[in-house]
């Protein structure tokens, strides 16, 4: 018998839809004889064999997913039938549809296309006609404005807003869902467009037919169940997929820049954006709020910016930076290296380096928001960023040009890239080796981190997980091993001269303290000043975690730290096998965790620890509130407390008298003090000594000798008859004048 009527299936991962679809065709396909083609688009799900036993079928496998357009091409190439019928796995039909259906288009052969009237699950008429998604009716239609103005002229036309769908008429565009097609007509206009992989292909292909003097009939008389997105759950990829075949679709029908210039335009201005616009300008604002006069600039800083300056001077490059609180050990000299390129550029302008972190200040929020996006949602994201952007503690830590400034960005790329290797992508490995060596050479404090990483490494191991057994493969190995010298070149060239004491006994040193603590630790808490000590750490943490989260409040704070605890208790013993060890928030709170305990043990509290955790209790708290926003009723409540926090802290930095740091003395105030100094020395030569708390280090003048030399007059290096005796308090700066008789 002559095949009239060949049904075409582009199959991905919906075995049990396909079924139900094929088993449809038998009342719907009355008294026409037909086959079914399916083509499996590299499936992860197989067919069922039940499929695989019925006759008149054929199946073609693909090695890979060649896209939904190129499917059916290959479909319709082998089909015997005179019409085709291009259907989704996940369409059902009605019975007699199809009948009707090839009954109306035999009867007129001006039909070019012809499709039925779609319905929903739940008996809703889908929208599966519309205009030509012309550049003009996408500005509108795919954009936020056809969402808050929803009948503007140009998303109505594309939308076919005012048509009465129930009624047979001619459409510009049918869905690719279902429609049905005379094959030679089908062969004539060349099949689908192969470029688009997926979504625009039926618009392209209804107007190539309308083009021929062809009509695109909506037929509702027929009708067909559609559960859409069946195939694929991921939000992000069918995104994607869509932005990427719209583009192709306005380059093919107005050309190369106006399709850049509308597909930038439908892309860039969505209300997420818009949203992360303002807070990315909030994060400006205050992060460059008075940093002229507010910018931090300890004696440390001044360490970092006179190798800076001597560096560019002399033309020797420093191998290591500024020494730990163990002397024998070293920061990396990649701050000195950033900070001289900033004072090349800016005339050696101390601010520079201020304005620099601020910017990566703004950058790290940008990150920030795509971790906490890529994690979990698009709105865990932006609550990250406003709360990352409006932040007292991390302003600080951005308007201070400090080694310890990049950590958190630094911080945000290892997490990000030990997520998407534990996601499966071992590539990503030496990268998370990469960010450990650069993380070195900024703050040695941030070694910690080899534990959490080894811990996951082991866990993952120990449970056969593919993605941590590929880390063993050489390639990755010698790859990791590169990425890690790189970085550390420097320091290990100063090694070979100081018997490797800032690698091999930095490891050993380390290790030996953590131990030692561990086995230490019950005696030593038991101590009455160990307690004390302790205590202490609790406090430190607390402080910081207020200034972090809610400046303006300690009770809101702890109820935020409480919420966030609860939250994380409720998910873990929801979720307890090992796992869910691997899921978003376990790797949050490793990486918090580890690194805390190992802190406390070490029993020092310093703010220069404080950056690596700044991502991740941002990114925790955005998920607690973000779950709460989910209950009923709950939305709102928490919105308002989000924008209250924002706004409140926005106000806590603005108060100079309440932001005011625990270093107490702003940049305008040391630059004051240095001009008194320059005044007084009527150009005669000079010598600047530190005196009361903290002079007891070498850099405690350190930043008043680099603001002297820019202002052209630095302290004399020889005795001089003028003596000048800084003394700092939270009170201000104190200058007194000391004649030396010689």
């Amino acid at each position: 018998m002559k095949i009239k009527l060949s049904v075409i299936y582009v199959y991905y991962n919906t075995p049990e839809e396909l079924s139900a679809s094929i088993k449809s065709l038998e009342q719907a396909c009355a008294e026409i004889s037909y086959e079914v083609v399916i083509v499996d688009n590299n499936s992860p799900k197989s067919i069922t064999e039940e499929i695989y036993n019925r006759p008149n079928l054929r199946i073609i496998k693909n090695k890979v997913n060649c896209g939904y357009g190129k499917g059916l091409n290959q479909g319709a190439s082998v089909a015997k039938g005179e019409y085709l019928l291009l259907a989704n796995p996940d369409v059902k039909f009605a019975a007699n549809s199809i009948k009707y259906l090839l009954g109306k288009m035999e009867s007129n052969s001006k039909i070019g296309v012809i499709a039925p009237q779609l319905i929903g699950e739940k008996e809703n008429i889908l929208q599966s006609i519309s205009g030509m998604p012309y550049l003009s009716q996408s500005l509108f239609a795919f954009s936020f404005l056809g969402k808050i103005w929803r009948k503007n002229p140009f998303s109505a036309k594309y939308h076919n807003i005012n048509l009465d769908r129930n009624k047979e008429q001619e459409v510009d565009v049918v869905g690719g869902a279902c429609m049905m097609v005379k094959k030679s007509i089908f062969d004539k206009v060349g099949g689908f467009d192969e470029r688009f992989f997926m979504y625009f292909e039926e618009a392209d292909f209804c107007f190539r037919i309308k083009k021929m003097g062809y009509k695109i009939l909506y037929f509702p008389k027929t009708k067909a169940t559609h559960s859409v997105g069946r195939s694929t759950q991921d939000k992000a990829w069918i995104e994607k997929t869509f932005e990427q075949s719209r583009f192709k679709f306005f380059k093919k029908y107005h050309g190369l820049i106006p399709a850049l210039l509308g597909e930038f335009a439908l892309r860039f201005f969505k209300p997420a954006n818009i949203l992360l616009l303002t807070i990315l300008a909030l994060s400006a604002f205050l992060n460059l709020y008075k940093l002229n006069e507010q910018m931090i600039f300890i004696g440390d800083q001044g360490w970092f910016y006179l190798s800076a300056r001597d560096m560019i001077l002399s033309g020797n490059i420093p191998l290591v930076g500024i020494t730990s609180s163990h002397t024998w050990l070293h920061q990396g000299p990649l701050w000195t290296y950033l900070l001289a390129l900033i004072l090349w550029i800016s005339s050696y302008n101390p601010l520079s380096g201020g304005y620099f972190t601020a910017l990566l200040g703004v950058i790290t929020v940008v990150f920030v928001y795509k971790l906490g996006k890529e994690m979990f949602s698009k709105r865990v994201g932006l609550i990250s960023a406003l709360l990352y952007a409006t932040s007292p503690l991390i302003i600080i830590n951005s308007q201070m040009p400090y080694h310890t400034s990049p950590i958190p960005l630094l911080t945000l790329g290892l997490i990000n890239s030990v997520f998407k290797w534990i996601k499966g992508d071992v590539r990503f490995f030496p990268i998370t080796i990469l960010f450990m060596a650069l993380l070195y050479n900024f703050e040695l404090a941030t070694q910690i981190f080899w534990f959490p990483t080894g811990f996951i490494f082991i866990v993952g191991f120990m449970g056969k997980k593919q993605w941590a057994k590929a880390v063993l493969r050489t390639g990755i190995l010698l790859t990791s091993l590169a990425l890690f010298i790189l970085p550390m070149i420097p320091i290990l060239i100063y090694d070979i001269n100081h018997k490797f004491a800032q690698t091999l006994k930095f490891f050993i040193w380390i290790q030996y303290r953590t131990f030692s603590q561990l086995l230490n630790f019950k005696n030593t808490f038991l101590l009455s000043k160990s307690q004390e000590f302790f205590s202490s750490m609790i406090n430190f943490f607390s402080v910081n975690y207020q200034q972090l989260i809610f400046a303006q409040s300690n009770l809101v704070s702890l109820l935020i730290l409480s919420l966030s605890i609860v939250g994380i208790t409720f998910y873990l013993l929801k979720n307890r096998n090992v796992n869910n060890l691997f899921s978003p928030i376990s790797l949050l709170i490793i990486f918090i965790i580890i690194p805390s305990v190992g802190f406390f043990l070490n029993m020092t509290a310093s703010g220069a620890y404080l950056p690596i955790f700044f991502p991740s209790v941002i990114i925790i708290t955005a998920w607690m509130l973000d779950g709460i926003m989910h209950r009923k009723y709950l939305f709102f409540p928490i919105l308002v407390l989000v924008f209250y926090i924002a706004a409140l802290n926005t106000l806590f930095v603005l108060d100079k008298a309440k932001s005011k740091p625990a270093y107490g003395i702003y940049f305008s105030e040391r630059l004051n003090a240095v001009k008194t100094i320059l005044k007084e020395t009527n150009g005669e030569d000079y010598g600047i000594k530190g005196n009361g708390s903290g002079s007891q280090f070498e850099s405690f003048t350190m930043n008043y000798e680099y603001l002297t030399w820019w202002l052209g007059k630095p302290p004399s290096k020889n005795s001089a008859k003028n003596l000048f005796i800084i003394s700092e308090s939270k009170d201000g700066i104190v200058v007194d004048k000391k004649i030396i008789n010689k």
